[in-house]
């Protein structure tokens, strides 16, 4: 066999796993989250559990390339900058749409972090906080905005507790404030610490994070689930419920984006 012809099989072949292991991890969560989800018509579910094998078919595969680009991830070239904080497994890549959205409407300037989401989310925070250091000290800047997902709202939890005064206002995207349900393993210690039976998440789910949040998620969460479990109206944030989309497919939202410029936009004054 021709090297050209082993590339090119070789080629297929690792297309067809991914395709695989996609669709197949897709299918798995939504089976195993049914049962603690809302019920909606079959044509409904298999729309959207399609949408978030479809996004994450596209989006994934440039996952090793934001190791190396995306720590500026466009908007205004001065302003209040906004840092974006990816979850479990993932980077920065997850915010390309919210950053073209953000970047259209004069937001920014955008950073996106990366952090071993592995570890301990104290850890995490402690990556984020020399982040957003080194972006308060290029912008000359007193705080900034962070726009999170899944895992990086509890991160962002964590850092914005230790340091409040770096943080204007904070939107999280399916994070699992009260832990997640889940029945499968999750790896590392930041999965022991987001087990909503754990003892991290008892000491903290319901403190205040003393700046406005806004908490988006989805009534039919794949992976962060019962819904109520991202809810933070009771310690002073605000919860938008977006009926439908996926764990991943929510960042891709014209809701998400919708209500994340808003509530960026907004003067201070007018919110809590």
């Amino acid at each position: 066999m021709r090297a050209v012809d082993v590339v090119l099989y070789g080629t297929v072949g690792v297309i067809g796993v991914f395709w695989l292991v996609v669709f197949g991890y897709t299918f798995f969560s939504y089976a195993i989250a049914h049962r603690f989800v809302e019920r909606r018509p079959f044509r409904s579910l298999v729309s959207h559990a399609g949408w978030e094998a479809l996004l994450s078919l596209f989006v994934q595969p440039l996952l090793p390339l934001f190791f190396f680009i995306g720590r500026r991830m466009g908007g205004r070239k001065t302003g209040q900058p906004i840092v974006f904080v990816h979850g479990y497994f993932q980077n920065r890549v997850d915010f390309v749409y919210l950053a073209r959205t953000l970047s259209r409407a004069g937001l920014g300037p955008l950073y996106g972090v990366n952090y071993w989401s592995f570890g301990r989310i104290e850890r995490s925070a402690a990556t984020l906080a020399r982040f957003v250091e080194r972006v308060c000290e290029e912008q000359g800047a007193a705080s900034v905005d962070l726009v999170c997902h899944s895992l990086g709202g509890l991160v962002a939890a964590e850092y914005a507790r230790k340091h409040p005064a770096r943080v204007r206002r904070c939107v999280t995207i399916a994070s699992p404030h009260g832990g997640i349900a889940w029945p499968g393993p999750v790896l590392g210690p930041s999965g022991a610490q987001m087990r909503s039976n754990g003892k991290y998440l008892a000491e903290r789910a319901d403190l205040p994070w003393g700046m406005p949040l806004l908490s988006i998620y989805s009534s039919h969460d794949n992976v962060v689930y019962p819904a109520a479990t991202s809810a933070r109206e009771h310690v002073g944030g605000t919860d938008l419920v977006i009926d439908g989309p996926g764990h991943f497919a929510i960042l891709f939202h014209p809701k998400t984006a919708e209500a994340t410029r808003a509530f960026l936009s907004e003067p201070q004054d007018a919110l809590r």
